[in-house]
């Protein structure tokens, strides 16, 4: 039995881990951690969890404690997630794996240098509709890509101006919140890492991107655009994938929560086809897959190190627009 605790009592700890671990065999959670105590109590009442504990390093020195959840906001991933690896923990940690590149680098340091699994939570990663994608393009039907389009966006006034994803110092931002799965889209389409051209930003709240496109460009001379929004003029959530190629264009549509509804298409030459896409969730395969890697030493894409590079994406938009990266926390 892996057993997991939770790192913070926040909203996502309930769709990233309790709800899915009800699903998957061999999986349970134990306990819940938060810096104050009655929060903790809350959670596990509402969660059905025995066991809450009014701290992080309590949670984290627990020996009936496998793995910890870090589910904290951006700005304290890095503090945090190396605490539990030194203390001999399995780690899932929230995307974006860390604040800023430097501080990522230094999680995937101490990950390389410890016998635990350290696992970034890029649900999406681990549906079938990602391997979905990655068949099609790889099948040549497209021909030669020339061009990698992603987008996430949210409809004004869906996130609060109270939220901490307008908070610059806990690691706020639309790239940071959003623009990331963008960013994994893009790079998991073309098969590598990308340089950004230039990126324009429109910032709501001083330092803090309500949104934000960038222009990027792979060493092959494919061109793509990642854009995020958490200031949309739309009437509904936007998520998407589109890669054009000499021969034709694949769009798939919702890869970050096939649950809610996804579709692939392919338009090769005026034919189109769609493929069918699983309605499983991709926190449940998530957790699958973190808990085949723990107790089977299964491989997974989602590792530390591809965290760091995608935030060495996110902080070069980030100075491409004109701002600094998001701030380390000591």
């Amino acid at each position: 039995m892996l057993r997991i605790g939770l790192l913070a009592a926040s909203r996502i700890a309930e769709s990233a881990v309790v709800e899915p671990a009800a699903h998957v065999e061999g999986v349970e959670v134990v306990a819940v951690a938060a810096r104050d105590l009655d929060r903790a109590r809350q959670a596990a009442r509402r969660w059905g969890i025995d066991r809450a504990i009014g701290s992080y390093d309590e949670l984290i020195e627990s020996p009936d404690v496998d793995a910890i959840y870090v589910a904290t906001p951006a700005s304290l991933h890095r503090e945090w997630a190396i605490r539990s690896i030194e203390a001999g923990k399995h780690v899932l940690c929230e995307k974006p794996l860390a604040a800023n590149a430097d501080d990522a680098r230094r999680i995937a340091d101490a990950a390389a240098g410890a016998d635990v699994v350290v696992m970034e939570a890029y649900h999406w990663r681990h549906h079938p509709m990602a391997a979905q994608i990655g068949d099609v393009i790889g099948s040549g039907v497209l021909g030669r890509l020339d061009r990698v389009e992603a987008a996430f966006d949210i409809p004004v006034g869906r996130i609060g101006r109270d939220d901490i994803r307008w908070d610059l110092s806990l690691g706020g931002g639309s790239t940071m919140d959003l623009g990331c799965y963008s960013i994994q889209w893009a790079r998991f389409a073309a098969g590598a890492d990308p340089q950004v051209v230039s990126a324009t930003a429109t910032c709501p709240v001083e330092g803090v991107d309500g949104a934000l496109t960038a222009e990027l460009r792979w060493p092959s001379g494919v061109t793509g655009t990642v854009r995020s929004s958490m200031i949309a003029e739309a009437a509904d959530v936007v998520a998407f994938l589109r890669v054009v190629g000499e021969r034709g264009t694949m769009l798939a549509s919702n890869p970050l929560a096939p649950q809610h509804g996804a579709s692939i298409s392919v338009d090769v030459e005026g034919e189109t086809t769609t493929h069918e896409v699983s309605d499983s969730v991709t926190y449940v395969h998530q957790l699958v897959a973190f808990r085949d890697a723990v107790t089977a030493g299964a491989g997974f894409a989602t590792t530390a190190a591809d965290g760091v590079r995608t935030m060495e994406i996110v902080d070069a938009c980030y100075r491409a627009a004109g701002l600094d990266p998001r701030p380390a926390v000591d």
